[in-house]
């Protein structure tokens, strides 16, 4: 496993008066960076987490977005949690290729209410996470799944969806992989949505 980098936290707490405090946490475009680290304290009155997670062509190892079950774990209060991912250049562990998932001891989230992931690929680990957060998140009302990460066509200037071909050709097998591992285990309580990128730009892409 990789060296692991000190991540950069900003948690925003200049009005004490605020019902909600916010951390928008940025993993760097390192190498190094295979993982989350672990967290040496807990944030009890954080409630709402924004992670991004920008990869570059450098990252040799897949990302385990598993470790990231340490950040709601350090955050008892949390309600809203986003996760930002572009995976440009990086290496895939695929949830076809290795159906096998990984389960960790049962730790209830009794104020977790909405989840997004941008970028949501066929990676492994997503599906790990977002399965973590399923079972345990007993106070989940909607979960996002957007398999699209960037400026989409029709939004202010942009004509077109962005994303190089690659991350198109992934959509299909992010879509399957939803439909075979998350679908049902999401609970009648919980609004699923999952979002595609434009059929029209989708399809100009992959032919």
């Amino acid at each position: 496993m990789g060296k692991r980098k000190r991540s950069l936290c900003q948690q925003d707490n200049h009005n004490d008066s605020l019902a909600s405090k916010i951390m928008r946490t940025r993993i760097p475009d390192l190498p190094e960076v295979v993982d989350a680290p672990m967290l040496p304290t807990k944030f009890l009155c954080l409630k709402h987490l924004i992670v991004r997670l920008s990869l570059g062509t450098t990252i040799t190892q897949a990302f385990d977005y598993f470790s990231l079950v340490s950040f709601l774990d350090a955050s008892p209060s949390l309600e809203t949690f986003i996760l930002n991912v572009s995976e440009k250049g990086m290496i895939h562990e695929s949830i076809s290729a290795h159906p096998q998932l990984r389960h960790t001891p049962e730790h209830h989230h009794g104020h977790l209410r909405s989840v997004k992931i941008c970028g949501f690929s066929s990676e492994k680990s997503l599906f790990e996470l977002t399965r973590y957060i399923l079972e345990n998140a007993v106070s989940l009302k909607f979960l996002t799944l957007d398999t699209f990460y960037g400026d989409r066509c029709g939004q202010g200037k942009c004509t077109s969806c962005l994303p190089t071909p690659d991350v198109f050709m992934d959509v299909s097998k992010a879509i399957s992989g939803i439909k075979t591992y998350i679908e049902n285990k999401v609970p009648s309580t919980v609004k699923l949505t999952v979002l595609e990128p434009c059929s029209r730009c989708h399809v100009r892409r992959v032919i």
